[in-house]
Formats: structure tokens, sequence, C-alpha cells
């Protein structure tokens, strides 16, 4: 098993902004130094609850201060942005990384971002679905021209530069079933989110990723499944579960706002996360992510520690630093 990190920035009172991102980059250069496998960027918009608004130029900035850490766009917008400029923004971290770039990709589900871009989730699916066939392209074709029956049209593209890594490693964000089978056909790792879905859906979910992406004959050995779990690890075990408790009721009620008017079956942040938790100490942080792995069958953990603000960024430094030195180590048989 692979683990990794969420980065949201968020925005904490009383410090600034560009602090905040002094403080992010001083945890991914701890993370590169302990061995995580990855550490990802989450792109959001006109909220405090994250300080992220271009995953991919964050990914860039990461690059000159890391070594060996992978740096995943999690994930890009794509409904937001012009196809085209993503493919070359990706080839350019990918080179200035030396070939560290994950480049996940995603449709959005917070309205008032939407809103704030003069869009609306109703439109999403499709400016995404159109989007994506651009970018696979941009990315591996040279002179070729393209109309996405829409959104986009173009003549006559040849992105540059080029990615170190070809082809270019691509994650999709999977929260529908229809996404599921979708990467499961493409044959792309996945991000999933299992705080927002009932364990026996989800194991639904990943079985029919599996499935299909074994129907379709991809080799077994790439397919990945990582998990954003929400994380806090503490010497003390009630100590790290109080904290973690006051820091997911602050995080989900700030979320569910931010998610009111969507549709129903998206409202799931008026409640603690079950199955994306990982916290107390690091024995209770191993049993809990062996139950997990073993009825769901990930493959990577993704953790996030950053909660709307709540903790501080020592305690988010002890954390990973402890999820590290004793917990990643209960899983060295699988990490490789």
């Amino acid at each position: 098993m692979q683990f990794g990190h969420l980065m949201l920035c968020d925005q904490r009172e009383g410090i600034s902004s560009r602090v905040r991102y002094e403080q992010m980059m001083e945890e991914v250069r701890l993370m590169d130094k302990l061995g995580y496998w990855s550490v990802w960027f989450a792109e959001h918009h006109f909220d405090g609850y994250a300080l992220i608004p271009d995953a991919l130029m964050a990914c860039a900035a990461a690059a000159r201060e890391t070594h060996n850490i992978l740096l995943g766009a999690g994930v890009v917008v794509l409904p937001f942005h012009h196809p085209i400029r993503v493919a070359e923004q990706a080839a350019m971290v990918d080179c200035l990384s030396g070939g560290r770039l994950l480049l996940g990709i995603g449709r959005g589900y917070q309205p008032h971002e939407f809103t704030g871009f003069g869009q609306s989730l109703d439109e999403s699916q499709a400016r995404y679905d159109q989007a994506l066939g651009v970018l696979v392209r941009a990315l591996n074709d040279r002179n070729f021209s393209y109309d996405s029956g829409g959104m986009w049209r173009g003549e006559q593209v040849t992105a540059w530069p080029k990615p170190v890594q070809c082809p270019m490693p691509m994650w999709g964000a999977a929260i529908s079933e229809a996404s599921f089978q979708r990467f499961g056909e493409l044959g792309w790792p996945i991000l999933s989110f299992p705080s927002s879905t009932p364990p026996e859906k989800l194991k639904h979910q990943f079985d029919l990723y599996r499935e299909t992406y074994t129907q379709h004959g991809h080799p077994l050995e790439n397919m990945r499944i990582a998990a954003t779990m929400f994380t806090f690890v503490s010497k003390n075990a009630d100590e790290g579960n109080l904290i973690f408790e006051r820091a997911m009721g602050k995080y989900f009620g700030h979320l569910d706002s931010l998610t009111r008017s969507a549709e129903a079956q998206q409202r799931l942040y008026d409640r603690l996360p079950t199955t994306a938790r990982l916290s107390g100490d690091p024995h209770q942080v191993v049993e809990s992510l062996r139950e997990i792995r073993n009825y769901l069958g990930i493959t990577d953990v993704i953790n996030v520690t950053h909660f709307a603000g709540d903790l501080t960024h020592e305690q988010t430094l002890n954390s990973i630093e402890l999820f590290s030195r004793e917990v990643i180590p209960a899983f060295s048989e699988d990490s490789g």
C-alpha cells in the first residue's frame, strides 16, 4: 500500500495566505524527507477553507522544494479550464519535477464555485466530458485538430513542452457509478472519497471499477484505488480523538454550508465521516486502516489534516511525522 497526503492549505485566523503557503511547503518538505509516496493539491475557489485555486501551480512550486515525492494535481477541475492549457501546464510541471507529476482530474461539486465562474452544476458533466477528450489528445497527439461539439474547437495543435513521462499518469476522481465505470474502461487509477459514501455502497463501486477494469484487459498490476482519509494521529489516543472530533465538526459543518444548494444526494457533509476517519494513537489508526483496507481493497491512502483552520501547523507536522514513523511501517509488506 502506498501513502500520500492531500493539501487544502486552509485559511487560519490571524495568519496570512503567504504564511500559510510557507507552512504548507514546510509540511511538503517534511513528507519528502520522511518518504511519503505522494502529495496532492486540491483545487478550490472562492472560500478560505482551501487556498489552492491552481493545483498545477502548487505542484510546480513543490517541484522545486522536493526531490523524491510524487506531486499530484488532486484534482484539476476540468470544467473551469481550457483543456489545451491544462495539457501545457501539466507537461511543464512534469519537466520541472523531473517526471514526478500525477495528473488527477475531476468534474467539481461545489455550487458556489460554478456560480463564481458563470457556470452551473447542470452543465458540468458536458463540459467535463468534452474537455477530457481534448486533454487526452493534447497530451498524446501532434498537429491535430479538435471540435468537442460545443465547448472547445481548434486546429493544428501540437502542445509544448513534452512531458518527461509518456504516457502521463492520469488519475480520475470517482464518486458516481458512471465515473467508476468510466475510469475502469480507461484503465486509470482512481481517487475516491469514502466519507461521502456508505461503506456498502463504496465497496460495490470499487468492485464495479475492478470488474470493469479487468473486463477491458488492463494490467492488474497497474490497478490503483486511492482513498482520501481524514487523519489525525497523536501519542495520546483520547486527546487525538477529541481534537479530531472537534476539527471534523467544524470542517464538515463548513462544507455543508457550501453545498446546501446542491442536489440532495450531494448533501453529505452534515455528519462526521465514518469510513474515512483515522484518529487516535498509532495503534488505533493501524487497526482502523487494516479493517478499511481488508474490506474495501484499497491500494493507496491519501491523508487530509487541513480541517477548515482548526488544527495548528505544529499539530499537522506532528501528525504527519507520527503517521510516517509508526503507522506506515505496519503496512510495509505491501508497499513498494
